[in-house]
């Protein structure tokens, strides 16, 4: 490790990958903070840039070590850390390839990096991400991840996330209490539960929704949002609970990854097409105003043309949404990378088009029939114009998980005293491709 004997002025976490890292990097982030140790926004004005890395997929892995590289080329005069699944899963090759990094830390190892930084770092000597009057981190955005468990228990065959997380485990609710105040101390409004299946969260007698009321209970907070939960888990205690419960967003985060029933073995799934619009038809009797969003791998070992237009008929048929797809990676240590035969990359990658076409095209005819209602959204920023001094916002409905769906443009007649995290009736007015576009429904 390069010796660098004076103290350097702050730290800037650059995240990698899925939301749940972007809980531990805030985390991360916070206790640094509590330590003394500034944390800043920009790499221009850190002495220390920490790389917070994803290893789940091939092209994740290329986005992780093409911004490791940058890092270190683009800042010489500074420490690079790097952390996370990356590390975790390919630490020596890592090492060996990339020797400009100060310092590789896994996915177990953040405490030890979270010390040595602690060490490292003048306090207090740049100005970033903390309000100066209050000592306290600020988000930026009125929503927070808040990881609820880690780990996964699973068994897909095509998942990496065991090799690299371990066995599925649950926060402690006293933990996750603990940090969804200091989330709403930074001005968090809405908070994001995240883990590789939150819907089997139990601790004790405590289970998923008893949390969710929990949570509830703070004045502050106006929704809660639920993300990853696995199609097998998604109960109808839970779902009536969700019809029920005022600060609990309609919305259904479920990865069905395919609708082909022998395809989803192979895959170590359950479940199969029928049984999934089952479930969705279930869920929008409950909710009709629920909003659904899933994710599918296409050209999976053995998937057939046939089995892929099953898959086709089943997305015409769910109507969801938000959805995407992606190419199946052969990940290292997963089950089904030995399976064959391979599907070749061109008939993949036809099959990805023909089936985002399909979602694209269904989750523009749903938001088109949004126009005309008033729906409520949460502020996420407000930007003054330049010229005019008109005020204009950028919000999400209950139906638009931050930074994975769309948005909803607020378009002129914005009171001054509107503040991210507010809540406000809309009257949507149109919609462009998946973003909608409303007034204040009082203006």
């Amino acid at each position: 490790m390069p010796n660098h004997p004076a103290p350097i002025p702050g730290v800037c976490v650059l995240t990698l990958g899925c939301p749940k890292n972007e809980a531990d990097s805030h985390t991360m982030a916070r206790q640094l903070s509590a330590a003394g140790v500034h944390v800043v926004e920009e790499p221009e004005t850190a002495g220390c840039i920490v790389v917070n890395t994803c290893g789940f997929i091939k092209d994740a892995k290329e986005e992780s070590i093409a911004a490791i590289l940058d890092a270190c080329a683009s800042y010489p005069d500074k420490e690079v850390f790097v952390m996370g699944c990356l590390v975790e899963r390919y630490r020596a090759e890592l090492e060996e390839g990339i020797p400009e990094v100060d310092g590789w830390f896994g996915v177990t190892d953040t405490e030890k990096l979270i010390a040595l930084l602690t060490c490292r770092v003048t306090p207090g000597s740049s100005i970033g991400r903390q309000d100066d009057a209050t000592g306290c981190l600020s988000l930026g955005s009125p929503y927070a991840y808040l990881k609820i468990s880690d780990g996964c228990d699973e068994g897909c065959t095509f998942c990496a996330i065991p090799g690299i997380k371990g066995a599925y485990c649950v926060l402690d609710p006293s933990s996750i209490l603990r940090e969804a105040g200091a989330c709403m101390n930074e001005g968090a409004r809405e908070l994001v539960l995240v883990g590789q299946d939150t819907a089997i969260w139990k601790n004790g007698a405590m289970g998923l929704t008893d949390l969710v009321d929990v949570l509830a209970q703070d004045e502050r907070l106006r929704w809660i949002r639920l993300m990853y939960l696995q199609p097998e888990h998604v109960t109808d205690a839970l779902l009536s609970h969700m019809a029920r419960s005022p600060k609990l967003c309609r919305y259904l985060d479920i990865p069905f990854q395919h609708a082909n029933r022998e395809v989803l073995r192979r895959m170590g799934r359950s479940g199969d097409g029928s049984t999934y619009l089952g479930l969705l038809a279930h869920a929008r009797r409950l909710m009709p105003d629920v909003s659904v969003r899933s994710t599918f791998i296409v050209g999976f070992p053995g998937e057939t043309e046939e089995q892929f237009e099953e898959l086709m008929e089943f997305a015409g048929e769910a109507a969801f949404d938000h959805a995407g797809a992606f190419i199946y990676s052969p990940e290292e240590g997963t089950s089904a990378s030995r399976l064959r035969p391979r599907v070749p990359r061109r008939v993949a990658l036809d099959r990805l088009n023909r089936l985002n076409a399909v979602l694209v095209a269904r989750a523009e005819s749903e938001h088109v029939r949004a126009a005309d209602s008033i729906l409520t959204v949460m502020v996420d920023t407000l930007e003054v114009e330049d010229y005019g001094g008109e005020v204009s916002a950028i919000a999400r409905t209950a139906g638009q998980a931050p930074d994975v769906d769309g948005v909803t443009y607020i378009e002129g007649g914005i009171p001054r005293g509107l503040a991210p995290g507010d809540l406000v009736d809309v009257l949507i007015v149109g919609a462009v491709g998946f973003d909608l576009v409303g007034r204040l429904a009082s203006a």
